[in-house]
């Protein structure tokens, strides 16, 4: 087929990097990295159980252990970072760049949070990058073995501080996502997408993560609610003070409302990572919404508490896996 021409290396391959390298994988040439899982995935392939688009066993064109062992003599059209977003712990921009040719490779991010972009975008100033937010259901329950519930789709956006101008980069992308049946939703403005995801992830999250209740325990809990909709109110007012206009109420009530219709008994990836003795994404889920906020002469104490907490959680887990 012509259009494996294209090469795309994964980075990051846990279960959101396995079903979107699949998907790719179907008119693409994929090279996945994988760190745990990798001598399954090498040997026999990831087995992945999709209610959205079946059941079967994936093996990448290539599998390797670093991105530097995944480089070869033909540049890489697209880099796909599907790693956690942990600037805390480690520099995205540093792991890919021995597979980036400058000017040529599109970095495409499919990561959680507000600001990824930025080191990005400061360590390679002439590649093209990809932003995307993710909206998928699916959790690797064993090494190698993918679980995807429900649907999924991808928000492919313009970044507007890119240094490149990458449209076409990206409509090439969001082509070979939507011939692997992905779900593709195209916006002028990615960092508005990322803003509006950040309203539950800011405050939802680090509540059910501190807390250890699911999405229905705090919905029922007085004290937890009231904590999500001050951490609420206070993000929503950091976004409009970048430039936007999201309605407070509106947004609030809309949130709340989504999540009691489909997200009841829910433990975000915050309190799961929290559980199994992982970092939690507080930088760029707390951490850059505070700055700007900051930046902008707001007052935002709930937000910078809720940092601090969740920042001093992940200090201590990061210092009790360093005394293992």
């Amino acid at each position: 087929m012509a259009e494996k021409s294209t090469k795309i290396m994964v980075v990051g391959t846990g279960a959101v990097g396995s079903i979107y390298a699949w998907r790719l994988a179907k008119t693409a040439h994929v090279t996945t990295v994988c760190r745990s899982n990798y001598e399954i995935v090498k040997n026999t392939g990831l087995e992945i159980d999709s209610k959205k688009f079946g059941k079967e066993i994936f093996k990448p064109d290539n599998v390797v252990r670093t991105v530097a062992e995944g480089v070869a003599s033909e540049p890489f059209d697209y880099i796909v970072v599907t790693l956690k977003a942990l600037p805390e712990v480690y520099n995205v921009a540093e792991i890919i760049a021995p597979a980036i040719t400058k000017g040529k490779t599109t970095v495409v991010l499919i990561q959680n949070g507000l600001g990824v972009e930025e080191p990005i975008t400061q360590a390679f100033p002439e590649n093209p990058i990809v932003s995307i937010v993710a909206y998928i259901g699916t959790s690797q329950i064993s090494p190698g073995q993918i679980l995807m519930v429900g649907d999924e789709s991808l928000i492919v956006g313009d970044y507007k501080n890119a240094p490149v101008d990458s449209t076409a980069q990206r409509e090439k992308f969001a082509g070979i996502l939507e011939k692997g049946g992905v779900t593709v939703q195209k916006v002028d403005d990615v960092e508005r997408v990322r803003w509006q995801k950040l309203f539950w992830n800011a405050s939802f999250s680090p509540v059910c993560a501190v807390t250890q209740m699911t999405t229905s325990d705090v919905l029922r809990n007085k004290e937890a609610m009231k904590s999500v909709k001050n951490l609420m109110s206070e993000v929503i007012q950091a976004a409009n003070a970048m430039g936007y206009d999201f309605n407070e109420k509106e947004q609030m009530a809309t949130m709340i409302e989504r999540t009691e219709a489909t997200a009841l008994n829910y433990k975000p990836s915050m309190q799961l990572d929290l559980e199994r003795g992982q970092p939690m994404e507080v930088e760029v889920i707390l951490g850059t919404p505070l700055r700007r906020a900051i930046s902008k002469g707001l007052n935002v104490p709930h937000l910078e508490m809720m940092h601090d907490l969740c920042s001093a959680i992940n200090s201590h887990t990061m210092h009790e896996k360093a005394q293992l």
